[in-house]
């Protein structure tokens, strides 16, 4: 269950709206999260589960609950994608999304206890592979947390046209444009670049 996905958008609900790759490219589309398994690749890597819950689910879980909960997975993450969408572009959220949000509020029945990891006492999960959705309940309580906090105002979305990725700009003057300076950033300044040699031929 090697780790791949990008998380670099500064926090787990936004890494997780990130899990569909070029979205608005239909050429180069690309689902990250196209089984279970790699939910569950995404959780481990998120540090959300252990490879020892991750194993268990995929144990556990048959087959029709695990293409449920994956059914469940992305039809939560589009439903954040676009309220953060909103949030980044300063409209106003589609109420349908909102009942969504609000109907996964209500299901999730997020099982957490206080526990003292010294030197400190610490909000901590109780075992998330207790059900096939139990890794999706950190990214629900996130999600909600984000969205109800002040940071809110600093979800930004990727200024390179066929990826808008959402992260939380954490910058010192707020200005990031790009989700990763090493991916979009670079082939948005190579792309300028190629720009200038042709209008100087």
């Amino acid at each position: 269950m090697a780790g791949d996905f990008q998380l670099n958008a500064g926090h787990l609900a936004l890494d997780f709206a990130n899990t569909l790759d070029n979205r608005y490219d239909p050429e180069r589309l690309r689902e990250l999260l196209p089984t279970y398994e790699r939910f569950l690749v995404f959780a481990r890597q998120s540090e959300i589960i252990t490879g020892q819950q991750a194993r268990k689910l995929l144990a556990e879980t048959n087959k029709g609950a695990a293409r449920r909960t994956l059914e469940q997975v992305i039809e939560f993450r589009e439903t954040l994608y676009l309220l953060f969408w909103s949030v980044a572009t300063g409209q106003a959220p589609d109420r349908s999304r909102l009942r969504v949000l609000n109907r996964f509020l209500a299901d999730a029945r997020v099982p957490d206890a206080i526990v003292w990891r010294k030197p400190e006492f610490i909000r901590s999960w109780r075992d998330l592979a207790e059900s096939p959705g139990g890794p999706l309940w950190p990214v629900i309580n996130a999600a909600a947390n984000l969205l109800t906090s002040a940071d809110r105002h600093h979800v930004r979305e990727c200024n390179a046209e066929t990826c808008r990725w959402l992260f939380l700009d954490r910058s010192k003057n707020h200005s990031r444009r790009w989700c990763d300076m090493q991916v979009c950033g670079n082939r948005s300044k190579a792309r300028r670049f190629q720009a200038r040699l042709r209008g100087g031929t």
